[in-house]
């Protein structure tokens, strides 16, 4: 019962939790701790003084992201931006470390420097069961991983968590400082009240389809910030996170998908469009006895689990289960069909997405997107130009993983153009500061709208024609100029 007296001396408010960070902390911060936590450490701006904050992109605004908090806070995100941290990178307000999963421990645990110490974890968990067990819920990313490694921790308790098997838990004893935190929501009503103060008549409704597709708490969270975007970024961010039925023009894509999956693959896919609308679209309904082992899911993979689709059955490894270190990018109800669902099993990203994990499973599928392709093979998926949109997260590994994999196939889906057609996203070469996510010897099989090219086991020229063929009509005249300049005499 020692736990149980613990816990009640923990609990405290936001600010009382985040005195414990002293000047010169490092300080890991799952991105969706909620911003009163967040807001509250930054309005200590004038007590404290270099204080690292590590993660990725968080799921909401932030202060730190709005101005310039140094001296005070060294704000680093990790692997991924996402669209709140990108406006702050631009202005040089913060950092970005490109880094994958499976080595993001590694200067802690090997003590390269003597300043690589992980002082504080700021993480979000269930309340404790009876055991005093709680669950980093639909999702463990680096959480579990970042609490084991802090000096102290400091946990959201969020009461609507999930949980699942796999090692998605963390006992109570190791957790230094509770916040107890309902999360607020908004109702469909309310919500449309905030839309109808849009001006811009394209964007209302487009927002307004999207209301009864969220929770609650998405609605709260996402409405008020939506009403603020363009068109285009309303639909890019509605797509990604499925509030609206996949758009028809990416059925070619699943289309083609559903010729390199054969029966009994383990599958992954990208949480980004085209790819995260596949399952929904029909790619694997035809399929038999598919595994799944992938960072975070998509909208309709837990329904193709519980269709028996998804059953994990020739899988090499964690064999008749679904494993991930997130379920997230699921739908609501999905994701309360996961809740202690024995099919289901999460673990930290450094394990899930390692590139040795992934290629010990035989005829593995990774399925990613990506922004460009060059001609010689070359990758880009975080970057527009010198511009960071987004970030590795765990396409790198998962991709090299699948080449190395026995049997195993990188797939990457490409739209064939940007800007509403005016620019090829296959081009000749990629721009002086261009971000090269996949280098060209780990290229395999490139998916367009108009076609598969298969790279792998091909020299450049061939390389070059493979991906003409599959460029879109308007642009492969020019780019077979191109191709003709840089790769014959």
């Amino acid at each position: 019962m020692d736990w149980i007296a613990h816990y009640n001396k923990s609990v405290v408010s936001a600010e009382e939790a985040v005195c414990i960070v002293e000047s010169g902390d490092r300080v890991a911060l799952d991105p969706a701790v909620s911003s009163f936590i967040v807001n509250a450490l930054a309005a200590r701006r004038d007590e404290i003084a270099n204080v690292r904050i590590m993660g990725q992109g968080p799921f909401e605004p932030q202060d730190w992201l709005e101005e310039d908090f140094s001296p005070a806070f060294n704000v680093v995100a990790q692997f991924y931006l996402g669209s709140f941290s990108r406006p702050a990178h631009d202005r040089r307000h913060i950092d970005y470390y490109p880094m994958v999963l499976s080595h993001e421990f590694k200067p802690y645990v090997e003590k390269r420097e003597p300043g690589f110490v992980a002082d504080v974890a700021i993480v979000r968990v269930s309340p404790p069961d009876e055991s005093g067990f709680c669950s980093f819920g639909a999702g463990i990313w680096d959480n579990r991983s970042w609490a084991k490694a802090a000096k102290k921790v400091i946990a959201q308790h969020d009461p609507t968590f999930i949980r699942t098997y796999g090692d998605n838990y963390i006992h109570f004893s190791e957790i230094d400082m509770s916040v107890h935190y309902s999360p607020p929501e908004i109702t469909l009503e309310e919500s449309l009240s905030i839309v109808d103060a849009i001006e811009d008549e394209a964007v209302k409704s487009e927002i307004a389809g999207y209301l009864p597709h969220m929770s609650g708490a998405e609605r709260l969270q996402w409405a008020p910030h939506l009403s603020g975007m363009g068109l285009d970024e309303v639909r890019s961010l509605g797509r990604e996170f499925g509030w609206t039925d996949p758009p028809e023009e990416d059925r070619p894509f699943a289309d083609h998908v559903a010729e390199l999956v054969p029966d009994g693959s383990t599958v992954q896919i990208g949480v980004g469009a085209p790819g995260r609308h596949l399952p929904r679209l029909g790619a694997f309904d035809s399929k038999n006895d598919l595994g799944w082992h992938s960072e975070m899911a998509a909208p309709g993979v837990l329904d193709l689990v519980r269709d028996g689709v998804l059953n994990g059955s020739r899988k090499t490894i964690h064999r008749d289960k679904l494993v991930g270190a997130s379920v997230h990018g699921s739908s609501p109800k999905e994701i309360q069909w996961a809740h202690n669902n024995p099919l289901i099993e999460l673990y930290d990203a450094e394990y899930v997405v390692n590139i040795r994990t992934v290629a010990a499973h035989d005829n593995y599928r990774a399925i990613n997107n990506a922004i460009s392709v060059d001609l010689t093979g070359q990758i880009n998926a975080e970057a527009i130009g010198a511009r960071m949109w987004n970030g590795t997260g765990g396409q790198t590994e998962l991709h090299v993983g699948a080449v190395l994999s026995r049997g195993g196939m990188a797939i990457t889906l490409l739209r064939s153009t940007a800007a509403r057609g005016a620019v090829s996203r296959i081009v000749p070469q990629f721009p002086q500061g261009s971000v090269v996510t996949i280098p060209r010897t780990f290229a395999d099989t490139v998916v367009t709208e108009y076609g598969i090219a298969r790279l792998l086991g091909k020299s450049l020229r061939e390389r070059a024609e493979e991906l003409i063929s599959v460029a879109h009509p308007n642009f492969r005249r020019d780019l077979r100029k191109a191709a003709q300049k840089l790769f014959y005499p």
